[in-house]
């Protein structure tokens, strides 16, 4: 059996790269791992087929997967779990969703991704809203928003303003 060497274990918890990273969905304070840059170091560090994943399913109900997995790399002696659970309303997503779940869980014991998990990484930049331009079906539904008791901030929400047009529209108003 090898043991991790200090040049795998640099390779393990290298920084993995900026589109790897994305905001969580719903807890907009996280980011989170797209599953496949893990599955990716693992085959790099490893070797395709070199490890395997099973998983148990702890929980089904109509609200979440909830499974117990393991993780192992017999090359190296690597045995570990970890629980992942997942609530997407598509059964079969939901599956994949609580599997990939215990899988970046598990990869994090390796150090994979261990800057973001510290909280270490580059935060994904926010998408940038586009300049809202007069005389477009933008600015039309921007107009009857207004219109409808909406405010100038309520629109902000969702439309980039530059101050000339914020003036324009509450001229208009």
């Amino acid at each position: 059996m090898n043991k991790i060497t200090e040049e795998i274990r640099n390779k393990l918890r290298a920084p993995l790269p900026k589109e790897a990273i994305s905001k969580h969905p719903t807890k907009t304070f996280l980011s989170t791992i797209k599953p496949i840059y893990v599955v990716e170091r693992l085959n790099d560090v490893f070797g395709i087929g070199a490890w395997f994943q099973t998983c148990e399913i702890v929980r089904q109900d109509s609200k979440m997967i909830v499974v117990k997995s393991f993780l192992k790399i017999p090359e190296y002696g690597i045995e570990l779990e970890a629980f992942g659970g997942n609530d997407n309303a598509d059964l079969g997503d939901a599956y994949k969703g609580a599997v990939t779940d215990a899988l970046t869980k598990m990869c994090s014991y390796l150090e994979i991704g261990i800057d973001v998990f510290k909280g270490l990484a580059d935060k994904p930049e926010p998408k940038q809203l586009p300049e809202l331009q007069p005389m477009t079906d933008a600015w039309y539904k921007v107009e009857v928003a207004l219109k409808k008791g909406y405010t100038i901030e309520d629109v902000k929400k969702k439309y980039k303003l530059s101050s000339e047009n914020e003036l324009k529209l509450k001229q208009n108003g």
